[in-house]
């Protein structure tokens, strides 16, 4: 399956682009591309990283969409 992923806040910065396509399974859920970022860029090994799918936090267990968005973890008052 093709997915865009579209990359924000450091995690762009760091990356050195805002987005790209990757080949994924067919089957995969969210913790299998959070798995597939963090071998393709070792920075990201010791990142929580929030996954969003149509706009909405993701679950582990969810399955990937077509496209999906990637940021660090959040946090404010």
């Amino acid at each position: 399956m093709r997915v865009r992923i579209r990359y924000f806040g450091r995690f762009a910065t760091e990356i050195g682009k805002f987005s790209e396509e990757i080949e994924i399974n067919e089957n995969a859920n969210v913790k299998d591309l959070i798995e597939f970022l963090k071998e393709k860029y070792p920075f990201l090994k010791d990142e929580v990283i929030e996954v969003s799918i149509d706009g909405k936090y993701a679950k582990e267990e969810d399955p990937i969409a077509p496209e999906v968005s990637v940021f660090p973890i959040i946090s404010g008052g």
